[in-house]
């Protein structure tokens, strides 16, 4: 039954890695290489810890000078749709369109 196709799929598998061993050799040294060659990368090129941006207050935004004014966010969710209609209301006093 499956038992007995299955071994002997497994064992035609083997005989074609014996029979194929430069490739059977490439299949698990190419991704050892590449394994080698990102850690070594990673290590030439340490991530940057940066320093905190302390809050300070940009105080209100000038209308006058936004006209035609496009605010553009991502991700299209309830609450950055609620962000946005704050943003509108608290900063212009018709609002915008968001």
């Amino acid at each position: 039954g499956v038992w007995r196709q299955t071994r002997a799929l497994l064992f035609k598998n083997w005989l074609v890695k014996c029979r194929t061993k430069k490739s059977s050799v490439q299949e698990v040294l190419f991704p050892l290489f590449f394994l080698f060659w990102l850690i070594l990368m990673s290590m030439m090129h340490p991530h940057r810890r940066y320093d905190e941006v302390p809050n300070t207050d940009l105080g209100p935004l000038d209308p006058s000078v936004l006209v035609n004014f496009v605010i553009g966010y991502t991700p299209p969710t309830a609450l950055a749709r609620e962000i946005m209609k704050k943003v509108a209301l608290d900063n212009f006093e018709d609002g915008i369109h968001t």
